[in-house]
C-alpha cells in the first residue's frame, strides 16, 4: 500500500487485466469488492479497503458469530447475484475462499483476490469457506464453531444447498488442507 492505494504487481500483464476486468465487473453489478483506479504492465492500481481480514476476527473473538455468518451470506447473495448463476446449477463460483480474501468492516464484508474466474457448485464454496473458519488459531473456540455452523446453515438456506453437499466439500477441503501441510489423509 501506498498513498492510501494497492499497488498489486504480477508477472503476467494478462493476469493483472483479468483480475481488473473482475473487480470492474462486479464492483458494477454492487458486489464489495476494491475500486480499481489503473491497471497496466501488470500493475493493478486498487483503493484500499479499510477492514480488518477475516481469520484475524476469528483469531481474536468476541464477535457475534450470526451476524458474522450473515454478512458472509449477504456478500455471497450479492456475488452469485452479480455472476448471474442459477441456484443449484455449476457456474461461477468464488472459488478462492480462503478468509483472507475477506475483509471485515462494520458488521459488512469485502471481497479482495480475484486473480482468476471459478467455477464450481456453490456447496463447494461455503464448505471450503467454512473449513478455513474451523482451522484457524483462536482464543474464542465456541465462537469459532459457531461462526462456521451459522455460516453453513444459513448459506445452505438462502442458496438452496443441501448440507450434506456442504459437509461433504468441507471434508474434501480438511482433506487437501493436510496434503498441503504435508499430512496424509487418514
Amino acid at each position: 500500500m501506498r498513498d492510501g492505494l494497492v499497488y498489486k504487481k504480477t508477472k503476467d500483464p494478462q493476469a493483472a487485466f483479468l483480475e481488473a476486468s473482475i473487480l470492474r465487473e462486479l464492483r458494477g453489478r454492487g458486489v464489495a469488492v476494491p475500486e480499481v483506479l489503473d491497471c497496466r504492465d501488470g500493475v493493478l492500481v486498487m483503493e484500499y479497503l479499510r477492514g480488518e481480514p477475516l481469520p484475524d476476527v476469528i483469531e481474536r473473538g468476541g464477535y457475534d458469530a450470526g451476524a458474522l455468518a450473515g454478512a458472509l451470506c449477504d456478500w455471497f447473495g450479492a456475488f452469485y447475484g452479480a455472476a448471474a448463476v442459477p441456484a443449484g446449477t455449476a457456474g461461477e463460483s468464488r472459488g478462492d475462499v480462503n478468509g483472507r480474501n475477506f475483509l471485515v468492516r462494520d458488521g459488512r464484508i469485502c471481497g479482495v483476490d480475484f486473480e482468476e474466474r471459478c467455477f464450481g457448485s456453490r456447496a463447494r464454496d461455503a464448505g471450503r469457506l467454512a473449513a478455513f473458519i474451523e482451522t484457524y488459531d483462536t482464543r474464542d473456540r465456541e465462537s469459532q464453531e459457531a461462526l462456521a455452523e451459522a455460516f453453513m446453515r444459513g448459506f445452505a438456506e438462502r442458496f438452496g444447498c443441501d448440507m450434506s453437499e456442504i459437509l461433504d466439500e468441507r471434508e474434501l477441503e480438511y482433506a487437501a488442507m493436510r496434503l498441503r501441510r504435508g499430512h496424509h489423509a487418514s
